[in-house]
């Protein structure tokens, strides 16, 4: 019988990892929709999307061969699905922010107005990995973050599941921090 220290990838390492799990993480909002709660947002949230990044492809011709250089980056949009609830609480979130970005759907004021600068109306964003004790193995956290897109879904007569709001968020930049106190205990590596 193997055990756990007999299990690994010869001349790589041996142990076991625990891997990250798609359900053990948290999402929190800072100043999102002015005096909203974000915590009312992140308890109803369902899903929502790591970090993307895209660099610019930049071809540089010489003589008889071409190479590639990389230009500049692109994070994509962050996708957060979250649950409505019947007390509006995460709607209210989601209503208070767009209202900040542009009157639009209700509120007091001048209607279709916007603010004087980005500032006052974008938050940030961190999402964390939580490992099996609950503790945080790694933070994304999202600067400079914007609603560009609310849709409120469909209802249905024939369905009983619960109505989901799935938002897309432009974030201006990410920063990703490893928690340096998790370790792992594979040992092995490959050297370059």
């Amino acid at each position: 019988m193997a055990t756990l220290s007999q299990v690994g990838i010869a001349g790589v390492g041996s142990g076991v990892l625990m891997p990250k799990l798609r359900n053990r993480w948290r999402v929190e909002f800072a100043g999102i929709g002015g005096g909203a709660s974000g915590t009312n947002l992140s308890m109803q949230a369902v899903t929502v999307s790591r970090p993307s990044l895209t660099f610019d492809e930049v071809q540089v011709d010489r003589y008889n061969s071409k190479i590639f250089v990389v230009g500049k980056h692109t994070w994509d949009m962050m996708s957060l699905t979250v649950e409505d609830d019947v007390t509006n609480l995460a709607t209210a979130v989601v209503q208070a922010q767009l209202e900040r970005q542009q009157r639009l759907i209700g509120g007091s004021g001048p209607w279709l107005n916007s603010e004087a600068t980005a500032n006052t109306y974008k938050f940030g964003t961190i999402i964390s990995m939580l490992g099996g004790n609950e503790e945080v193995t790694e933070q994304w956290k999202l600067e400079g973050c914007a609603i560009n897109q609310a849709n409120w879904n469909d209802l249905d007569y024939a369905s009983s599941d619960a109505v989901r709001i799935d938002l897309q968020i432009r974030f201006d930049h990410a920063r990703q921090e490893l928690i340096s106190a998790v370790l792992g205990t594979a040992i092995g590596g490959l050297i370059l």
